[in-house]
């Protein structure tokens, strides 16, 4: 009882007071619980000045509508539909709210929690958005230093693309010079955005000379700090086809970060149209049974000499599910050629010095090497 008499000489406001034993009565606010125990007070022990100066909050919780304005300020003209409150208090009052909980049972729950709490349904009143963890922006309230800071989700949009051009590669160089199929898209999803940044996640990437057609590739473009989150993807899709790059894009659609994910662990077979040259006029019937050789075959490919210096020096087994011939014209060959995802096809026709066994080159007989490649279909 000596305890409870000295609740209300502790310097504490009635919220503070009620926070205290937050987890023994449920279904009540922190001020409705303060509120409660100041009554019982009153009938035991008399009339009581509420502290004009808590100790713990010093007044924080009469200061919702002033930390409103300062976060709206700070968002302006950003859209967005969800919000996550966080906050910051002074560890002397961190630590002096735990000091006074375990001295009466360490049943309450802390300032931060409230705060954010009562100020996430405060400021969801008056602007109409919604608490979301997954939110679009998150708004972390400094109390000590009265300032906001805002970590602002990405926006992901998905979709897939056709390169009509051997000179790009699928993502920026390091140090930011050229095209690239990446700041092809991303330059122009930033004004539809007003983004920072941008960056492609593609399901697998073909080379830089190679063209990849047909039913196109997965990828998933990542935008920072996007100021607007709703934009018409048709408008966006017309822009980069209408553009004159020879890129092209479609199925687009918002997303979230999950996708990324599902796109790169997607395992789907390809199939390739390559024009090989041979050093002499084609042997149409030795090339018949050379490539008759590879249906449904399993090959060893170690890691191609020309990326071994970003890779990891491994031996992989890949199937070959068949390579067809359809056309042959002097010294040169169109194939078509289906494999198991991750083949190296350059490598599969002219063998890399024999990193990979068996290739075209070996079974054949001769040096051949590949004039151009094309990814002509993704097999999913």
């Amino acid at each position: 009882m000596n305890d409870f008499k000295d609740l209300f000489t502790d310097n504490l406001c009635i919220r503070c007071t009620g926070r205290i034993f937050a987890n023994v009565d449920s279904g009540l606010t922190n001020f409705e619980r303060g509120t409660r125990l100041a009554f019982a007070y009153k009938s035991f022990y008399g009339p009581f000045e509420e502290s004009n100066t808590c100790r713990i909050c010093n007044g924080v919780f009469d200061e919702l509508d002033k930390y409103y304005n300062m976060v709206n300020d700070v968002i302006g003209k950003k859209e967005y539909k969800t919000f996550l409150i966080g906050s910051k208090f002074d560890p002397d009052t961190i630590l002096e709210e735990e000091k006074i909980q375990n001295k009466y049972g360490n049943k309450g729950e802390s300032i931060k929690k409230e705060f954010n709490r009562e100020f996430g349904k405060y400021f969801s009143g008056i602007s109409g958005k919604e608490f979301s963890k997954d939110a679009d922006i998150t708004v972390e309230i400094n109390t000590i230093y009265d300032n906001v800071n805002l970590i602002i989700k990405p926006l992901y949009i998905y979709g897939t693309y056709i390169k009509k051009r051997r000179d790009i590669p699928q993502t920026r160089w390091i140090n930011g010079s050229g095209d690239s199929l990446e700041s092809l898209i991303g330059e122009k999803l930033l004004k539809f955005t007003g983004g920072n940044n941008y960056k492609l996640h593609g399901s697998g990437r073909e080379d830089v000379d190679v063209m990849m057609l047909g039913n196109g590739r997965e990828f998933v473009m990542e935008v920072d700090c996007p100021e607007i989150r709703n934009f018409s993807l048709n408008e966006f899709m017309d822009e980069v086809n209408n553009s004159g790059d020879n890129i092209y894009i479609s199925n687009l659609e918002f997303t979230d970060r999950k996708r990324i994910r599902e796109i790169k662990e997607a395992i789907y077979d390809k199939t390739y149209v390559a024009t090989i040259e041979f050093e002499n006029p084609v042997d149409e019937k030795k090339l018949h049974e050379s490539t008759d050789k590879f249906k449904n075959l399993t090959i060893s490919q170690r890691t191609p000499t020309r990326v071994i210096g970003n890779r990891s020096d491994l031996i992989r087994k890949k199937e070959i599910k068949y390579i067809n011939i359809e056309d042959i014209h002097d010294k040169e060959a169109i194939l078509k050629i289906r494999t198991q995802s991750g083949t190296y096809i350059k490598e599969l026709i002219n063998g890399d010095n024999g990193r990979t066994v068996p290739s075209l080159s070996s079974v054949y007989g001769s040096e051949l090497k590949v004039k151009c490649l094309d990814v002509l279909k993704i097999e999913r």
